[in-house]
C-alpha cells in the first residue's frame, strides 16, 4: 500500500511539474511587433484642455492659446519638459498616446511633423504607443530615450 501511495504521489508531482513547464513556455515574452507612425508632436494637456474650452485643437501645435486669449510662444514643447504626456496628432483627432517621459526627444520637437517606430500596447480601443526611435520630416532616426525595458 505504501508503495503504491509513493509510486502516485510521484506520477501527480511529475504531471504538476510538466504542466508548469508547459505553462511558463505559453507565457514566454517576445518581441512587439514594431510599427511606424506619423504625426504632430502635442502636449496632450494643453492640447486637450484647449479642445475642450473651444471645441477646436488650437493648442494642437508649439504655441498654445491662453485662457484669456493670449499666445504663449513654446508652450508645448515647457510643458513637454516639465513631463505632461505627449502625443500624436493627425490634423483631427489624437492618434496616439505616447508611453514615456516626453523630456527626452519629443520636447525639442512639439508642434513638429515626425514619424515614430515602436509597438502598441493594450487593445484596439486603446491608443497607446510605446515610442523607441523617432525622426523629424526624412532626418536620422534618434533614440526616443524613453521606452527601455529593464
Amino acid at each position: 500500500m505504501r508503495q503504491s501511495l509513493i509510486g502516485y504521489s510521484a506520477i501527480g508531482l511529475t504531471a504538476l511539474a510538466v504542466a508548469g513547464l508547459a505553462f511558463a513556455q505559453e507565457m514566454k515574452m517576445k518581441q512587439p511587433e514594431m510599427k511606424t507612425i506619423k504625426g504632430t508632436v502635442i502636449d496632450l494637456t494643453c492640447a486637450s484642455k484647449g479642445h475642450a474650452m473651444t471645441g477646436m485643437w488650437a493648442n494642437a501645435k508649439d504655441d498654445h492659446m491662453m485662457e484669456d486669449g493670449s499666445l504663449k510662444k513654446g508652450c508645448g514643447a515647457m510643458c513637454l519638459n516639465g513631463g505632461q504626456p505627449a502625443g500624436l496628432f493627425d490634423g483631427k483627432t489624437v492618434t496616439a498616446v505616447l508611453a514615456c517621459n516626453p523630456a527626452g526627444a519629443f520636447a525639442a520637437l512639439s508642434g513638429k511633423q515626425v514619424e515614430v517606430q515602436g509597438f502598441w500596447a493594450g487593445g484596439s480601443d486603446v491608443k497607446t504607443f510605446v515610442p523607441m526611435k523617432v525622426r523629424e520630416g526624412s532626418g536620422a532616426w534618434a533614440d526616443a530615450k524613453c521606452a527601455e525595458i529593464h
